[in-house]
């Protein structure tokens, strides 16, 4: 449950164990991460090791930069680095050596953070949920190599499950931190709309990517929140005496798992959390989850489009066939449809503010499968019928990236297999605190 973040800087500072020892200790484990899983696109241990030793001398003088300085944290390969390959998983841009750093990449070297391990793997320009379509081949789960990690961000989820490194960045435009967060069985947090800046960031819609961090455990996360934005104290709220916590479940299928026995272990879940004094569930429908869904697509689409324009007219047949496909077919939108999607996003932000005024967080399945066949293009689907893997992978997260809500991905289960129960716990606007307590308490109600 304790911050391994935490852990590795106070063995730093006593001397018990220094950057250079520990990234040695974890290089036979990294290639054999990377063999099974090809979770990075580009991999220097050389350049790692050398930033570690940098690290190691501000310790020794006593001149460390933050709880953070030394420690990995793995940036999927859309976050521009100096110098260094961004990729976004194309063959596009697979010799794009940008000059300078992603804001959020600049803040991360600025506190000490060891980034030069290498490029984490993902879905071809991050527009889809599988990561199964790059251009350096598939990200596979660390649990079973033959199913999917999830995407867009595969390879950051990848590298944190395996322990590899205890933060990774991954961006969120349908559910790209969440969705991969659950299939490899760790935790993924989707901010409020703009809270961590995507300066620098290769966009995939402007108006509904978030840069968001995935780990194994909350604490983590909230030790990089507090270094982003001490005056807020994340951390002392998660610890925080809760009081009452009002949770909503959705009615009707937005709510339930299609895979009966996902569903019935998050049952059991919730039934744990809500048995906590002060814990009190609500059931009621998401309202207007069509109209959330056709303005989603809309805006995505146009705005995908209109990045990879020129692209899709001189250099097509250079991107994965899928990302292609879903290119050409949203670049068809009229701008009057682009314009009513933004106009209803901003009305349905304001009904979700009030539905949020009455319930402190609302708390679904993240994905209502256990992961698929990494080669799977469609599964059954709420009617029985076969539908697009993708569509069933993002129908319980998309909806917030629209709405701009933070949602928080978190463990609270396992199957016979060993793939996680993942539920999806979504708040108020800037209320990114209030889902790592009540994360928290979830947690130590079913672990502790």
């Amino acid at each position: 449950m304790g911050s391994q973040i935490e852990a590795l800087h106070q063995a730093f500072l006593t001397k018990h164990q220094d950057p250079v020892a520990w990234l040695e200790q974890l290089a036979d484990k990294i290639l054999s991460v990377q063999r099974a899983t090809n979770a990075f696109i580009n991999l220097d241990i050389s350049r790692a090791r050398r930033t570690a030793e940098a690290s190691w001398r501000r310790y020794r003088n006593g001149t460390a930069r933050s709880t953070l300085d030394g420690i990995l944290v793995g940036l999927k390969d859309l976050f521009e680095t100096a110098n260094m390959p961004t990729t976004a998983g194309s063959k596009i841009l697979q010799d794009h050596r940008p000059s300078h750093d992603a804001l959020v990449v600049q803040q991360l070297r600025q506190w000490g953070a060891n980034l030069d391990l290498g490029k984490l793997n993902l879905h071809e320009f991050a527009f889809g949920p599988t990561s199964a379509s790059s251009y350096f081949g598939p990200v596979r789960n660390p649990i079973d190599s033959r199913k999917m990690a999830g995407g867009s961000s595969g390879g950051s989820a990848v590298a944190v499950a395996t322990g590899l490194m205890p933060l990774a960045l991954g961006t969120d435009t349908g559910g790209s931190v969440r969705i991969p967060a659950a299939l490899c069985g760790v935790i993924g947090l989707k901010p409020t709309y703009d809270r961590i800046s995507r300066n620098g960031v290769i966009p995939l819609s402007w108006t509904l990517d978030h840069v968001g961090p995935l780990s194994r455990n909350l604490e983590d996360i909230a030790v990089f929140y507090d270094l982003l934005f001490p005056q807020e104290h994340v951390r002392e709220q998660m610890s925080a005496e809760y009081g009452t916590l009002n949770v909503l479940i959705p009615q009707g299928p937005e709510g339930e798992a299609l895979d009966t026995d996902l569903q019935d272990r998050f049952e059991r879940a919730v039934d744990a959390f809500t048995r906590l004094p002060g814990i009190y569930l609500h059931h009621a429908p998401l309202p207007e989850l069509e109209r959330i869904r056709a303005a989603q697509m809309v805006i995505i689409g146009a705005e995908a489009a209109n990045y990879h324009w020129q692209w899709l007219q001189e250099r097509p047949l250079e991107y994965q066939p899928d990302v292609r496909e879903r290119l050409i077919a949203r670049s068809t939108y009229l701008a009057v449809q682009y314009i009513e999607g933004l106009r209803a996003r901003q009305e349905l932000m304001d009904l979700y503010r009030g539905v949020l005024g009455t319930y402190d967080v609302i708390v679904l399945p993240t994905v209502p499968i256990y992961p698929p066949d990494i080669d799977a293009t469609i599964v059954p689907g709420y009617d029985g019928q076969m539908t697009d893997v993708r569509n069933v992978l993002l129908s319980m997260t998309s909806p917030f990236n629209l709405l701009g809500l933070p949602a928080l991905s978190v463990p609270v289960g396992k199957n016979n297999e060993g793939f996680s129960v993942s539920a999806q716990i979504v708040g108020n606007y800037g209320q990114e605190g209030r889902l790592l307590q009540a994360a928290k308490i979830w947690q130590e109600a079913l672990f502790a």
